[in-house]
């Protein structure tokens, strides 16, 4: 009885402390995320063109072609669904990101196209009056990121990936990272802080 209150006390602490995001109590943060309610989340990546749910990671990079993409007509039908939100995967575990990073990784920014699918889709969904979302994988088989196979190389890739997402792209209402702080991934926030203010994060 005397762990469990404890425990009930500690998860007290740990929801009332400050985040340095917004200098709210992550309690706050939290009932804020609940009150969005009905949002959408939207898995478009290598993988969309190779009918699969996790990409190749041996296809070449040139088959991600998005020459009909519409994000506009994504925003008008979470509006049209009474949404409030969405959320973009931004690079899943095979890796490729679909914004042109900087970092050298696999990228919409390696492919003929050039398409900042990021860029296209904040821009649509703010338009649209809905908050911003996005969604990054910390595992990525193209960049070998895996099971008890991370090294500070590595963990440096992953926040130089998260900072352009952060800076350069205006404001990100919420960040959904997969694999962040789980036992095989060795990652932890802490470890994972990055920059959240700088050029175009205005």
């Amino acid at each position: 009885m005397l762990a469990g209150n404890r425990s009930a006390a500690a998860e007290q602490n740990e929801a009332l402390r400050v985040t340095p995001r917004r200098g709210l109590p992550l309690l706050d943060l939290q009932q804020r995320f609940v009150d969005l309610r009905f949002g959408m989340f939207v898995h478009f990546n290598m993988a969309t063109f190779q009918d699969r749910e996790w990409g190749d990671t041996t296809s070449p990079l040139d088959l991600f072609h998005p020459t009909a993409l519409d994000t506009d007509q994504w925003a008008v039908a979470a509006q049209s669904a009474n949404m409030t939100w969405g959320c973009l995967t931004t690079r899943h575990h095979d890796g490729f990101c679909i914004w042109p990073t900087k970092t050298g990784a696999a990228s919409a920014g390696q492919t003929s196209h050039s398409t900042d699918v990021v860029r296209a889709y904040v821009n649509s969904f703010r338009g649209a009056g809905l908050r911003v979302g996005l969604y990054y994988s910390i595992l990525s088989l193209r960049d070998d990121i895996r099971h008890f196979n991370i090294t500070p190389a590595k963990v440096k890739l992953i926040k130089d990936q998260l900072t352009e997402l952060l800076t350069g792209y205006g404001e990100v209402d919420i960040l959904i990272t997969d694999g962040w702080d789980a036992p095989w991934s060795r990652i932890t926030y802490e470890e994972a802080e990055c920059r959240t203010e700088g050029p175009g994060g205005q």
